[in-house]
């Protein structure tokens, strides 16, 4: 599956301080890559066709899915 990071969450990744944090995140989104919908994903309320995973106990990664490109996308990264 084809991995796209917007801009805002390319962002938000090299803004993170912390290097353990940051090489499970981009690790987490490498997996995305391979598992779009891994044992502990979650669809988000109020918003169609977002999903989140949680990375560790305090970040999430915040996703969509585009089955018919192929498509995944990563919305947000966000502190939990």
């Amino acid at each position: 599956m084809k991995l796209r990071i917007r801009r805002r969450a390319k962002k938000e990744l090299l803004d993170i301080d912390d290097d353990a944090a940051f090489f499970a995140i981009l690790k987490a989104l490498l997996d995305l890559g391979e598992d779009p919908r891994p044992r502990g994903y979650d669809k988000v309320e109020g918003s169609e066709g977002i999903f989140r995973v949680w990375v560790g106990r305090d970040w999430r990664v915040l996703y969509s899915i585009r089955a018919d490109r192929n498509e995944l996308t990563v919305e947000a990264i966000q502190l939990g």
